[in-house]
This record gives structure tokens, sequence and C-alpha cells, in this order.
């Protein structure tokens, strides 16, 4: 007798999970939809698109220079007043490139100071390190919040900025300390 009772008890317990998984199974189909829809949503929009962005914004583009082209460049972009990424930067947000791609808004002191280390000729060597590997990267906005501009940080020394102007070399810094600064604050 009470292995027949063993018997329906197990009979109703196995029902009651073939009832239970349909619901486990929409719960689950769910939570999934919901995190797929957040990482959409939530999410910056890719590099390529917003070099897309900034070639609408911008129209000067200067090729990757030549040591013997150089000199001559820089003369015609600081004669006709050429400045990454352009005049009338209102702010930057600087984006960590991990899977959550969170966003801060940098500093008004701080971007001064980044946009006068980015043009200037002196933070920069000749050579670069091959692919970087991106770590982090500035986004640079107009009055209109309209992207002007997009730096690519390799904490290995490599900074390669959208519009690129010839002051910039081929993009390797001499040295981190103010990415750094900028980075850990």
């Amino acid at each position: 007798m009470q292995s027949s009772d063993n018997t329906a008890q197990s009979r109703k317990s196995l029902g009651e999970n073939i009832q239970m998984k349909p619901t486990k199974f929409l719960i689950l189909i769910g939570l999934i939809a919901i995190i797929i829809a957040g990482i959409f949503v939530f999410n910056p929009p890719g590099l390529k698109n917003i070099k897309k962005q900034i070639a609408g914004n911008n129209s000067y583009f200067a090729e990757t220079p030549l040591e013997s082209q150089y000199d001559s460049l820089c003369k015609m972009e600081n004669e006709t007043g050429i400045f990454f990424p352009g005049k009338g930067v209102k702010y930057a947000k600087l984006t960590k490139n991990n899977f959550w791609k969170k966003s801060e808004i940098v500093n008004r002191k701080e971007l001064t100071e980044l946009l006068e280390f980015l043009n200037d000729s002196a933070s920069y060597q000749w050579g670069e390190l091959g692919t970087p590997e991106i770590h982090y990267y500035l986004t640079y906005f107009d009055q209109n919040d309209n992207c002007i501009g997009l730096t690519t940080i390799d904490l290995k020394g490599m900074a390669y900025s959208y519009p690129m102007i010839a002051r910039m070399k081929w993009g390797m810094l001499k040295e981190m300390k103010l990415i750094d600064k900028l980075i850990t604050e």
C-alpha cells in the first residue's frame, strides 16, 4: 500500500513539474529579451557610427603625414587655424571600451588641458604600435551636440584622433601622464 502511495505522489510531483516548466521557460525567455533590449537601448553608438557622424560635421581631414611633408602641413594648419577636433568644443565624453561602455563627461579644465596636449606636436613621437587595443575613447561635441571628433586610446601610448591633423604625426604619444590622470579621476 505504501508503494502505491509513493507512486501516486511521484506522479503528482511529476505533473506539477511539467506544469511549472512552461512558466519557468517563459520567465527565462522574458529575462533574456529584457537583457538584450537593454544592451541595444543603453549601448552608445559604435566607433564606425561615430566616425560617420564626425565626417558629416567636419570639412578638414589631413592625410597621415610623412616626415618629409610634416613641416609644410603643420605650417599650413597653423596659418589657417586648424586644430583638433575643430573650434567650438562644448564638451567631451570619456567612454571605457568594455562591455558596458560607461561614459562620463570630462570637466572643462581637463578638456582644455587634453585638447592643448593633443594639438601640440611635441606630445607625439614618430612611430606607432601597429594595431592598437582600444581601452578608452573620447568623443567631442559642439554647441549643437553634434559629434565633431574622436580620440581612441591604447594604454601603451597610442592615441588615434579623428579627424587627424598633421601635428599628431602617427599618433604615438611621448608620455601618458595626462591621459592616465584623466582616466583615473
